[in-house]
Formats: C-alpha cells, sequence, structure tokens
C-alpha cells in the first residue's frame, strides 16, 4: 500500500509548488496518461499553472483524455525549448528510469528543479526528491487517487475517468492477475464520482480504425508456436506497417492477443523499429517472470509484462528471447 509519510511528503511539495511540468516514459499507456490528465486537472483546480509534454504520440485513442493536443517533446518542441521560467516542480508518472525518458533524461539530469515521481515499478533509478513508489498497486492511477484522497482534492468526474482509464488499462480491463479487491474497490468508487463505464471501454477498447486491424492480421499471420505451444512469438516488421497503412502506436495490447490461446503460458512480440532494432513485449500468465528476462537485456516492467528493446537481426533478437523463455520454463 502507498505509505502514509510518502504521501504527505508529496502533498507538501505539491502544495508548496506553483508552475509543474508533468510527463511519463516513451510510448504512453493509458496508466501513463490517465494520471498525467488528473494532475494537470488537479493544477487548475489548485490555481497552479502546468505544462504536460509526452515523449513519443500516444496512441489515438489516448488522446482524447486531453481536452486538447498535449506536445510531444522533439515533434512539437524541442527539449531546448522547455520554458524553465518559474517552474519549480516535475512531476513524473509511470517510471522511475532515465531509459523510459530519452532526451528528456539529458535535461532532467541537469535541472536542479525539484522532482516527484509516482510509480507503482520496482526497478528505478531513484529520479526524484520526493517518491511514492508503491510495487503492489496494479496501476500508477491507484497511486495518484490514493494522492488525491489523502489531501481532501476534488474528484471531478473528468479527473475520476483518467484514474478509471488507468486503472482500467494497466489491468487489461481488470482481467489481469494484478486485478484484485483494492482495484475493483477504486474503480467503485470512481465510478461513483462520474465514470460512465461503457463510454470508457468504447474509447479504449472498441476504437480500431482500418490501418489498425490490418496490422492485427498481419501480426497474427506471424504467430509461431514452441514448447508444446507454451511459448508464443508473433512479429510486425516495417514492411507489415507500411502495408497495413498502420503507425507505431497500434500496436498496443497486441501482445496479449495469443494469451487467447488456452495452452500459452509466455508471449512475446517483436515490432521492428526504424532503426532495424526491435521493441520486444513480454508477457506471462505468472508461471514465468518475465521482468527478469527484460532486465536482463536493459528493459524493466512486472513478473507478467515487461518490455525491451533489442538490437537486430529479427533472428538473433528472436533467439534471445526464445532462449530466455525455453530456460525459464525449465525452472518452472
Amino acid at each position: 500500500m502507498t505509505t502514509t509519510d510518502g504521501l504527505k511528503k508529496a502533498i507538501d511539495l505539491i502544495n508548496n509548488s506553483h508552475n509543474w511540468l508533468i510527463t511519463s516514459h516513451t510510448r504512453p499507456d493509458g496508466d501513463a496518461v490517465g494520471c498525467m490528465k488528473s494532475l494537470y486537472d488537479l493544477a487548475g483546480q489548485l490555481g497552479k499553472k502546468a505544462q504536460p509534454i509526452l515523449l513519443s504520440p500516444p496512441a489515438k485513442w489516448y488522446q482524447s483524455i486531453f481536452d486538447k493536443p498535449v506536445p510531444v517533446l522533439g515533434n512539437d518542441i524541442k527539449i531546448e525549448a522547455l520554458n524553465t521560467e518559474n517552474l519549480d516542480l516535475i512531476i513524473i508518472v509511470d517510471t522511475n528510469s532515465y531509459i523510459q525518458l530519452p532526451e528528456f533524461d539529458k535535461w532532467l539530469k541537469k535541472s536542479k528543479i525539484p522532482v516527484l515521481v509516482i510509480d507503482h515499478h520496482l526497478t528505478g533509478d531513484g529520479l526524484g526528491n520526493v517518491e511514492i513508489i508503491d510495487p503492489t498497486a496494479a496501476a500508477t492511477g491507484e497511486i495518484v487517487f490514493d494522492l488525491f484522497k489523502a489531501a481532501g482534492w476534488k474528484i471531478t468526474p473528468a479527473i475520476a475517468e483518467a484514474l478509471f482509464v488507468a486503472i482500467s488499462t494497466d489491468t487489461g480491463w481488470f482481467r489481469f492477475d494484478n486485478t484484485d479487491s483494492r482495484v475493483m474497490n477504486n474503480a467503485a468508487e470512481l465510478i461513483a464520482l462520474g465514470v460512465k463505464v461503457s463510454d470508457v471501454h468504447h474509447k479504449m477498447f472498441q476504437n480500431y480504425s482500418p490501418a489498425r486491424m490490418r496490422l492485427l492480421g498481419k501480426m497474427l499471420e506471424s504467430l509461431e508456436l514452441y514448447c508444446d505451444d507454451k511459448i508464443a512469438l508473433q512479429f510486425i516488421m516495417r514492411a507489415d506497417f507500411d502495408a497495413a497503412g498502420a503507425i507505431g502506436s497500434d500496436t498496443e495490447d497486441f501482445v496479449n492477443e495469443c494469451q487467447k490461446i488456452n495452452t500459452v503460458e509466455a508471449a512475446a512480440l517483436f515490432v521492428e523499429l526504424k532503426d532495424g532494432g526491435f521493441r520486444c513485449s513480454l508477457r506471462s500468465n505468472g508461471s514465468v517472470d518475465v521482468r527478469q528476462i527484460a532486465q536482463k537485456f536493459g528493459g524493466g516492467g512486472h513478473r507478467v509484462a515487461s518490455g525491451v528493446n533489442l538490437d537486430g537481426p529479427l533472428q538473433t533478437a528472436k533467439k534471445i528471447i526464445l532462449d530466455e523463455l525455453k530456460k525459464a520454463m525449465n525452472k518452472v
């Protein structure tokens, strides 16, 4: 659970600051964007200034969480152009690692501005002057919700929806193993505060573009099964994006598709990057700790959901992950 001492320090830091920069990890997911939006709305509620910054473009279905587009570092604003005048607080949500803050990490290391980190991952670099870290939370959104309640800040329907997006997406719409009584109690409280569940589900999970559906088809055609169908590998190449007319963010949650196969215990999705390397997303039903595999090669995440970047070519990246998954299977 989130510690009372950590919450108090965070509340004091927020109350005593006036101009915030809010950001999260690259490839922002629902937890990252939902937490950013809730804290951005809080700034307005408290009469403070806040600038949200994304480190890479979000998936289209997350863009609607904010009332207006959020600047993307490198696309809409250069790191050198960040306005630090009167800035007195940096808030980083859903990560505590430099590696997940490309380009921003260089600026952050030189900055003297106080940093508040709110995160639910075990792995981290200690980026914050104040940190609220709770690895028992299913989503960072749960910690932010604790923060709001501890401080007595008003949770508007818009803030409740943002936090509901954070929690529901990081639990796979309440179907992952991290869905516990805390998650369901928080979800019930947020619904009571104004969340329209069917609207959120439609925005997050029934909002495919034709291009995304075509890309999904390409990925499903690539399925490979190993170890008596316990390990599933899937692949998306640059040519697949071109053929489908899709973009990188269209792959969100695709790694979970093959877990619908009743024999699959561990899965990996390899997505080819523009530089020829691969982003490998790893998933497990709990029998394999994929976080250990990701950490071995510079990545991180959770026991059942992690990710890592690997150099190409595909056969090399594939062999690395497949060998590690086979070793893990033998330990079970």
